[in-house]
């Protein structure tokens, strides 16, 4: 009877551990707010090699089509929109819009064309912007599931230790039957 309780005990600290544990690790995409999407922008400009970066205005939500160049040479634009923030900023007295994927962490578009032709950031400070990578969103859900991860991994642990001891000390063997 010992042996099934001890048994019941562990299965529920192992369920408890293993419902805890898919929350941490949920699948859902966080979404990028405003605010995050302006410190992204911020960051990723001051670190592409722009100076005088400041943004300027709200960031507006909108759906953004990329257009690739199809085998003909033509802009193809892609099927499936992305969702972004659009981020006003000035730089170096200059105004550009940096698009800002809403799940991701990423640029995904520079409107940064200078009325006389040309454009503000160099063809280096644009590789540095594409390749900038900042998970704000991410970081926020990874942080707000710090707990529950930390619970079901302690449980576990406990529930092995508690195994193990007793295992080693003999307490999980039923003792040996009167004989009569």
């Amino acid at each position: 009877m010992k042996g099934l309780k001890v048994l019941a005990l562990v299965g529920a600290v192992v369920l408890v551990s293993l419902i805890a544990g898919v929350y941490a690790a949920g699948r859902e995409v966080p979404r990028l707010s405003a605010s995050e999407a302006t410190t992204f922008a911020q960051q990723a400009l001051t670190d592409s090699g722009a100076r005088g970066v400041e943004v300027r205005g709200e960031p507006r939500a909108e759906a953004f089509t990329p257009v690739r160049e199809g085998d003909d040479g033509e802009p193809v634009p892609e099927p499936d929109p992305i969702e972004v923030w659009v981020v006003p900023v000035m730089i170096s007295n200059q105004p550009v819009e940096l698009y800002v994927s809403q799940t991701g962490g990423r640029a995904v578009n520079l409107d940064d064309a200078l009325p006389d032709g040309g454009f503000v950031l160099d063809e280096q400070q644009f590789d540095r912007l594409e390749r900038f990578r900042l998970d704000l969103a991410g970081d926020r859900v990874r942080a707000q599931r710090r707990g529950p991860s930390i619970v079901a991994g302690l449980l576990l642990a406990v529930v092995a230790v508690a195994l193990l001891a007793s295992v080693v000390t003999g307490r999980g063997r039923e003792a040996p039957a009167d004989e009569a």
